[in-house]
């Protein structure tokens, strides 16, 4: 077969060979000791010699882990919102409300509105313009807006008090629910995603902030719901972060607008847009404004550490976008270098200190491991295939031929000679199985002939690949126990067009028994043979292995 004729290819490399006979564990650990005792003299080259750029690294890992330490708070507040979206998105179509069931509505939104304070209102709308929406008032109070279908849609306004509602005004207005960014954003997201819109103005408070909304398709329309989350809430979360004495965190827009309350007051007029999104030093002081400059300088950045100087003083600066989309909001966190490059100038030889006693208690550990693991580290050279290049690792196992840690097995439960299945056959196998568990482990090939013939097993005639994994795992369980099959790990490769099975086996901490009907068996590998052993020799053999 042309099979035979690869196989006879493989010409063992004289250097691998030799590398084969240094056991893992002590190659492994040579090769740590070079890694370490090599990581120590650059560690003493770069605090004699290069002192300057070890300070800028030691800096970009602050600015980076303040970074993010604020993005991570900013997604813990805004992680609730999007599973609150899904669940609401569920009860609306579960109990099948539509966006003029104003009722059922402010029975569900309510709650939400009141248990999540990041969440200041909650828009539902349809494709024909109809909206209901439910907005949380500064001073604590409800109100709903809702608006009829079509262009210039009847717009009514209404106060919510202790569940009762009470008429404020109704009208017509050019506003339209589907022109917004979150009912487009909301079109645009697909499967089950929820759409984030970069900061605008609010239509119901007239102050910034993000809008998360979800779509989906109800009684042949489409729906959009949506909640709204104010900026000034994030920055809230952002002001209460750890970022040292004079460090500071800000939100600003991907076009450069800083989003920064002016100093002293609680937050802006809502009839004063500009006083939020700022690029005059009266918002936000100047350093922000030098901060947000610099990064437009240097190409607008994310992740990168950049250094300047603002009212006398030298800055590190560190940017990352609040979301995957770069165009949406940006967080920016700086930090005088002064407060971080002074602790690292005066007491550089505790690092130094510290880094020997580190290393020395990894070195410790590093022995400790090789001494407990070191069995099944000398082992995993023959217990393991590439996934990436499984191709040659299956040619070079079938062409050493059967040996201590590998076996051959035509099929998994066909005999070949009848073309019956046979209890024979897979009795076979896993007495492979069980002996390469109970010596050093070793790989058992299903579809390949005692000579290296690739066969397949095409001749087992199963459905498919899960079938055929499903069959493995109940044997395994039947005669091995399920216990054992976490030393068990079964691929399916395709190797010239033939299915090959491989069932790679680790070395078990403790013994493995084949059982059948009513008897046990202890199997060991000897060579390329399975031995069953008797119960006086299996004992002894336990005491000794186990």
């Amino acid at each position: 077969m042309c099979s035979g004729l690869a196989f006879s290819q493989v010409v063992p490399n004289p250097m691998f060979s030799s590398l084969r006979n240094i056991p893992i564990h002590s190659r492994l650990f040579r090769d740590l000791v070079l890694v370490i005792l090599l990581t120590v003299a650059l560690l003493i080259l770069a605090n004699w010699f290069l002192i300057g750029t070890l300070k800028r690294e030691i800096a970009a890992g602050r600015i980076a882990d303040a970074s993010q330490l604020v993005r991570d708070e900013v997604k813990n507040l805004l992680f609730p919102v999007e599973q609150q979206l899904r669940i609401a998105r569920d009860a609306l179509i579960a109990n099948r409300v539509s966006p003029t069931d104003r009722a059922k509505l402010n029975r569900q939104f309510l709650p939400i509105l009141r248990h999540m304070d990041q969440i200041v209102g909650a828009a539902y709308a349809d494709e024909t313009g109809q909206e209901y929406f439910l907005l949380r008032e500064p001073q604590g109070s409800y109100s709903v807006r809702e608006r009829q279908a079509g262009s210039q849609g009847k717009m009514t306004w209404l106060a919510l008090s202790e569940g009762e509602e009470q008429l404020l005004r109704e009208g017509t207005s050019d506003y339209d629910p589907r022109h917004r960014l979150w009912y487009q954003g909301a079109l645009q997201a697909q499967g089950d995603g929820v759409a984030w819109t970069a900061p605008y103005i609010f239509h119901s408070l007239q102050v910034p902030g993000i809008t998360a909304s979800l779509a989906w398709q109800a009684q042949e329309q489409t729906r959009v719901l949506a909640f709204d989350i104010t900026l000034q809430r994030i920055l809230e979360a952002i002001d209460r972060l750890p970022l040292g004495e004079a460090g500071r965190a800000f939100l600003f827009s991907a076009d450069g607008g800083l989003f920064a309350p002016k100093k002293g007051e609680e937050a802006a007029p809502s009839t004063d847009r500009e006083r939020f999104f700022s690029a005059q030093e009266t918002f936000g002081g100047p350093l922000l404004i030098d901060t947000i400059a610099a990064w437009q300088k240097a190409g607008k950045p994310a992740g990168d550490l950049l250094s300047f100087v603002s009212e006398g003083q030298t800055w590190w600066g560190g940017f990352r976008p609040l979301s995957e989309r770069a165009e949406s909001a940006w967080i920016g966190v700086v930090i005088p270098q002064s407060e971080t490059l002074g602790i690292l100038a005066h007491r550089w030889h505790l690092l130094a200190l510290n880094a020997v006693v580190i290393l020395a208690f990894g070195i410790g550990l590093v022995a400790i491991l090789m001494r407990k693991y070191g069995r099944q580290l000398r082992d995993l050279p023959k217990l393991s295939i590439d996934q990436q290049d499984y191709a040659k690792d299956l040619y070079d196992l079938i062409g050493s031929g059967e040996s201590t840690h590998l076996e051959f097995k035509s099929t998994m439960r066909m005999n070949l000679h009848t073309q019956k299945p046979g209890k024979e056959i897979e009795l076979a196998w896993l007495k492979g199985v069980a002996a390469f568990m109970n010596t050093e482990g070793g790989i058992l090939l299903l579809g390949v002939s005692d000579d290296g013939t690739l066969l397949g097993l095409e001749a087992d005639r199963f459905e498919n690949e899960d079938r055929c994994r499903l069959h493995f795992k109940n044997l395994v369980h039947q005669h091995l126990g399920a216990e054992k099959s976490q030393y068990l790990h079964f691929e399916l490769y395709e190797l010239e067009g033939k299915q090959i099975g491989a069932v790679e086996c680790e070395r078990a901490p403790e013994p493995v028994f084949l059982r059948y009907k009513n008897e046990e068996y202890f199997l060991i590998r000897s060579g390329p043979s399975n031995i069953d052993l008797s119960l006086s020799r299996a004992l002894s053999y336990i005491q000794r292995r186990f």
